[in-house]
């Protein structure tokens, strides 16, 4: 009786096999390798945070860079036919230096043509203005001769004012007494006055025959000048025409409008060229680097600032630089299809602004042939310098 009540009492109070292994399951110690894991992960998370902290806060960083500079397309500004290329791939030129030079001959024999028209201008100007020459010289030849009929006509009026005279006295006489004077004076005094005045009339006639010559004289100035006048504006046509003959030729001759290297080139000789055709790009060694930060990262952003740059194509070096300029609007804003928030649901995407930072020179010194637009690049500026001035006051 007794081994059963015990027995019994062992079944309520006591534990089952099954129970022991789980209690012993849940009882058994983490492993050393477990903890020394687990601690190793805090460490380098709590080192994380205090290098950011201390270090990386006052950083702004971004692989969304590149770089950038100036391309000058290079084209053909007349028509013609490519006659030598003067440059190859990736060579360095001067500004000034001939690239490519087109057959000149047409626009030489423009030039002479517009030349000669210049040169026949010239001579119908010296001719009309001998032609103005010539009609002063009548004009002031019937001009004195005008004033001799003048003074003919009065040296004839006082003719003719003694004629009447004399024969008013000897008409006056014969009233009188009609053979007091003999009929001879009285036929001469009459034939006297008749001749004093013919004289007057004809004097007058020569004083108008020679001012119609004044006249003709001056109207073949004014034809003259007028001639002058067109032949000088023919002139200055075909002077803007020698000039223009000039400058064709001169493009017949391609010149690189700045040093750099050559790029893209495209040409060949015995090519037909159109204006404005592309031939090749000449690209300056002035490189920069566009940084597209988020919006989020241009608040502590000034001018100034100075840049640690890293370049894919360069590993190992890194150049410095600064913040030189902020572009007026996020990259959306001058996109081909700028987005219309207005339409639409809105999904709230976080902007980029691009951020020129111009190279230190003294840091590129000796890399300056490596660097080329359109390389990779991660740029990181450290908040911490700079001067005071806002990004918006450029």
């Amino acid at each position: 009786m007794e081994d059963r009540g015990q027995g019994s009492r062992e079944g309520v109070s006591g534990t089952s096999p099954s129970d022991k292994d789980q209690d012993s399951t849940a009882k058994k110690p983490v492993s050393k390798t477990a903890l020394i894991i687990g601690l190793l992960i805090v460490m380098v998370l709590a080192a994380a945070g205090v290098m950011y902290w201390l270090h990386g806060r006052h950083f702004v960083k971004t692989d969304d860079a590149y770089t950038t500079g100036h391309i000058h397309p290079i084209s053909a500004r007349v028509e013609g036919l490519v006659v030598k290329v003067l440059v190859s791939d990736n060579q360095v030129v001067k500004a000034g230096d001939v690239l490519v030079q087109l057959d000149p001959r047409e626009y030489e024999i423009a030039l002479q043509l517009a030349e000669s028209n210049s040169e026949q201008a010239r001579a119908q100007i010296a001719e009309s203005e001998a032609a103005v020459e010539q009609a002063n010289a009548r004009k002031v030849s019937a001009t004195a001769n005008v004033e001799q009929a003048q003074a003919q006509v009065a040296q004839a009026e006082a003719q003719r004012v003694k004629a009447q005279a004399d024969f008013d006295r000897v008409d006056q006489l014969m009233k009188l007494d009609n053979g007091a004077v003999s009929k001879t004076s009285v036929d001469q005094a009459t034939a006297a006055l008749a001749d004093a005045q013919a004289a007057v009339t004809s004097a007058k006639a020569n004083v108008s025959s020679v001012e119609s010559l004044v006249a003709a004289a001056k109207s073949d100035i004014t034809v003259a000048m007028a001639d002058v006048q067109r032949a000088k504006a023919t002139l200055k046509t075909n002077e803007a025409e020698v000039a223009n003959a000039k400058l064709q030729l001169e493009f017949c001759n391609v010149v690189a409008p700045t040093d750099g290297r050559i790029s893209k080139k495209t040409v060949e000789e015995g090519q037909q060229l159109s204006p404005g055709q592309s031939l090749m790009a000449v690209v300056p060694s002035d490189i920069w680097v566009i940084a597209n930060l988020k919006e989020t990262q241009l608040q502590d952003l000034k001018i100034g600032q100075e840049v640690e740059i890293e370049i894919d194509a360069i590993d190992g070096k890194t150049f410095r630089g600064k913040v030189d300029s902020v572009q007026a609007g996020s990259g959306s804003t001058f996109s081909l299809l700028p987005t219309d928030n207005a339409t639409g649901n809105f999904t709230k995407i976080v902007q980029r602004v691009p951020v020129k930072i111009v190279f230190d020179p003294d840091s590129i010194r000796g890399y300056e042939d490596r660097l080329v637009p359109g390389l990779s690049v991660e740029p990181s500026i450290d908040l911490r310098t700079g001067s005071d001035q806002p990004i918006g006051e450029q």
